[in-house]
């Protein structure tokens, strides 16, 4: 092709042209932003920020060109990008400037402010709104120990606010957390979480609609619909409230509600110490002992997970709904304590001891200081072949090996066999020899012959010392055999005598449950069960004592030294029944279809146990009042069994309001079927005043008054039917038209009540919530689907090479240009700076 100079200088014409352009346009840039006044540097040294948002952008590149993008013209920027806005710096391989707030960045995006680093592929940043969007495959986000994979990412320089969505998945020092969506919040490392919310680590999983986490505190805020399980078996639910990782501490603020193995609580907020088991509960409470069929309010209480005891104050009441055997009961006073015992006190738990002391030997061998020690030949020798002081024949020696002294014993740990030694083991041997040779060849002839006389009589110790051990095994077994042996022969002589004896108890129940049937049928005095309590205590003393006596009459001649004496399991001496007992403090009220009563302070042991009732006691029975100055309720099968009346006791029915019999003495026992009283014993100065109708509902025509020293009184159909005195009565019939002014119609200790008679609302006025333990325990637990998914698809990316798990912070040069620029750039958090 021929050569043609006019088009060669139109082509260096529009090359010099392009360049011009292309240098005063990058000129142009350094003048704008050297015209530009430098923000303040902040006052806070870790990436403080100036006050409002900034409408500078700064940036910079390597290389930098112009292009036409539709109507408008756009800046490449190629090389080592980088952006300053707000205190936020944006790098990556290259970016396109639209206008001075608006571009678009292209390969290995990192935006960083403070301590979060944002890794992307891409991200278009618009710094009049303030936004960087970041696009990827998966974009990463990391504050110091959290890291957050998600599939789509928005973060506010100004706010310093980033949104993630299409799923999230939080990893935090061991704790885990999945969202639908959320925000970052990074001043205050928060992340707030929206939409099937999944969380755990080691000792809690949590399900819920919203969570909020600090990754620095572990401080967890839920919201509605929140499941949790933790690990000690319990379970929590609450409409809003927080945990607090390093205190173990759930704190539920509305709707709370916790199910244990054994309980079920709710209350309007509450506060559960994990660590102590213990829980604080406020407002509305309700406690569901279904062990003990028991359930417990109040509006303020606590309650301690191990053994399940309970305090609560603030109207508080109690309902025992076991109805198998009998009506619902109520239960209220100003203080409920409920409280698990034990009926037997277990013994002090002693620290164990050696039962096998070594037998006494001159010099005794120990055992090897560490796997230094090695036995060659007899000789034992320690890894510094020191010799023990007593091995030293003279001063002169001593002062030649100032270390001896300081190791003396240093020769008399006993050696593992160097025949089961590996080679590495034999060539230290070999060279313990060399240095054992070469130590002794520095000693005087005195004192190697010292040396290696103590050797020969540690040596002959130890051949004692074995020997002794051996003997001391062998009488050891012959003590067990001897003591098992006889523990078998005591032990089938005891089962022999118990068998006996609990015949002979039968045979004597048998006999006085037909006495006391008897004694019923024709109104006589109950016979005495004392043959029996005597009987029950020599069987449980028997019981108590077998182990401890087969012990003591087993013991072997030959260990003296207690070799082959077995220790005594605590277990084996009494064992522990475990009881619930109710305490109720202050305007004590209990309410039954069938009885009701009123006292000051009550006491309850167990189940099927005794209630102590103290301080003006009243308890009705239908149209029967009694009161006393102490009264003692035994159950059986949740029904009344007998009452116990102590200290001026008197009962009182109505007959109408003029007539009133009464019965009075120094103590009282009424006996109870089907809840209802069928017999009633007087001990002691018995006063009566009865009132004699012909049949229930007519007219009273008589007036009976008995003084006697004992009496029983039967009751059918709500009436006395008998009447049976003992020990020289004294009674008198009056006709109720002849009747002596001098005859009171009242005895002396008369009460009549009915004021205090409480009624069931009175008692009790509260919701009972229905039990949720089959829907709670129904409730799947946590399985992480996104954070499956996510993990999947993060190998998956990397395996192709379609993304690199980053985690790079910003180059030096990057950070002398940010510094230049009047910040402080931000460094990722240390471990050390995490609470």
């Amino acid at each position: 092709m021929p050569f043609r100079p006019r088009k060669f200088l139109s082509l260096l014409l529009v090359a010099a042209v392009a360049g011009g352009f292309y240098t005063s346009a990058r000129s142009g840039l350094e003048m704008q932003r050297a015209a530009e006044p430098a923000p303040q540097a902040p006052s806070v040294p870790s990436g403080p920020q100036p006050s409002g948002d900034s409408k500078l952008v700064y940036m910079r590149s390597d290389h930098s060109y112009s292009i036409d993008v539709g109507d408008s013209m756009a800046v490449c920027m190629v090389g080592n990008f980088a952006a300053l806005h707000n205190g936020a710096v944006i790098t990556c391989d290259s970016a396109v400037r639209y206008d001075a707030q608006t571009f678009e960045c292209f390969g290995n995006v990192l935006i960083n402010q403070n301590t979060t680093f944002i890794y992307g592929d891409r991200a278009d940043y618009r710094g009049r709104q303030n936004k960087a969007e970041v696009y990827s495959p998966l974009v990463k986000v990391i504050d110091g120990d959290a890291t957050l994979y998600t599939f789509r990412f928005t973060f506010d320089t100004s706010s310093k606010v980033g949104e993630f969505s299409n799923g999230g998945v939080l990893f935090n020092r061991g704790h885990q957390l999945e969202a639908d969506r959320g925000y970052y919040f990074s001043d205050t490392h928060e992340i707030s979480c929206v939409g099937r919310v999944q969380m755990q680590d080691t000792t809690y999983q949590l399900t819920g609609d919203s969570v909020i986490y600090n990754t620095d505190t572990d401080r967890a805020d839920f919201f509605t619909a929140t499941n949790i399980w933790n690990a000690g078996g319990d379970y929590l639910y609450g409409d809003r409230g927080h945990y607090l990782r390093p205190e173990e501490r759930y704190v539920i603020t509305e709707n709370g509600y916790i199910l244990t193995p054994k309980d079920e609580l709710w209350s309007d907020s509450l506060d559960y110490l994990k660590n102590e088991e213990h829980v604080l509960l406020h407002r509305n409470i309700q406690i569901d002992d279904s062990e003990h069929k028991t359930l417990a309010f109040g509006d303020y209480g606590e309650y301690w997970k191990d053994p399940g005891n309970a305090l609560l104050t603030r109207r508080p009441s109690l309902v025992g709904y076991d109805t198998t055997q009998g009506d619902t009961v109520f239960m209220r006073s100003d203080t409920i304590l409920l409280v698990t015992s034990f009926t037997t006190q277990r013994p002090a738990e002693t620290a164990e001891t050696d039962s096998e002391p070594e037998t006494e030997a001159p010099s005794a061998v120990q055992e090897p200081a560490g796997a230094e020690a090695m036995q060659v030949r007899g000789d034992r020798v320690d890894d510094k072949l020191l010799m023990p002081v007593e091995a030293v024949g003279s001063d002169e020696v001593v002062s030649e090996h100032p270390s001896v002294a300081e190791n003396a014993d240093s020769l008399a740990a006993p050696i593992p066999d160097s025949l089961t030694r590996t080679d590495d083991s034999l060539t230290l041997v070999r060279d313990s020899l060399n240095r054992l040779r070469d130590s002794l060849d520095t000693l005087s002839v005195k004192a190697r012959k010292a040396f290696y006389k103590a050797q020969d009589r540690k040596a002959r110790d130890a051949r004692k010392q074995a020997k002794a051990e051996e003997r001391r095994k062998k009488l050891q077994q012959i003590a067990r055999a001897r003591q098992a042996k006889l523990t078998a022969q005591l032990d089938r002589m005891a089962e022999a005598e118990r068998r006996r004896m609990e015949r002979r108890r039968a045979r004597l129940e048998a006999k006085l449950q037909a006495k006391r049937e008897r004694a019923i049928r024709k109104g006589k005095e109950l016979p005495d069960s004392s043959a029996l309590s005597r009987l029950d205590s020599l069987l449980h003393v028997q019981q108590a004592a077998d182990s401890l006596a087969r012990t003591e009459a087993g013991a072997d001649s030959l260990s003296v030294d207690s070799l082959a004496a077995p220790a005594v399991d605590s277990a084996a001496l009494a064992a522990d029944t475990v009881r619930r007992v109710v305490k109720g403090y202050r305007n004590v009220k209990i309410y039954r279809t069938d009885f009701q009563a009123v006292c000051d302070s009550i006491v309850g042991l167990g189940v099927d146990s005794t209630l102590h009732l103290y301080i003006d006691p009243v308890l009705w029975n239908e149209r029967n009042q009694i009161t006393s100055d102490v009264m003692d309720i035994h159950t059986k099968n949740q029904q009344i069994d007998r009452v116990d009346f102590v200290g001026r006791p008197i009962m009182v029915t109505e007959i109408d309001t003029a007539y009133y019999n009464q019965i009075s003495g120094k103590e009282m026992t009424a006996w109870f079927s089907g809840n209802e009283i069928f017999r009633h014993d007087v001990n002691g100065n018995v006063e009566t005043i009865y009132f004699l109708q012909d049949e229930p509902g007519s007219p009273v025509n008589n007036m009976l008054v008995v003084r006697s020293g004992s009496a029983s009184f039967y009751i059918d159909q709500k009436q006395i039917v008998t009447m049976t005195y003992r020990n020289e009565n004294d009674y008198v019939i009056y006709p109720m038209n002849n009747i002596p002014a001098t005859q009171e119609f009242f005895l002396k200790e008369f009460k009549w009540l009915p004021e205090r008679r409480p009624t069931r609302g009175e008692v009790f006025d509260r919701t009972i919530r229905p039990s949720q333990r089959r829907e709670k325990e129904a409730l799947p637990r946590p399985d992480f689907p996104l954070t499956d998914k996510i993990l999947r698809y993060r190998d998956r990316l990397v395996q192709t090479g379609r993304w690199a798990d980053r985690d790079e912070v910003l180059t030096y040069d990057v950070q002398e240009w940010v510094r230049r620029n009047g910040f402080e750039p931000s460094a990722p958090r240390k471990s050390g700076d995490l609470p």
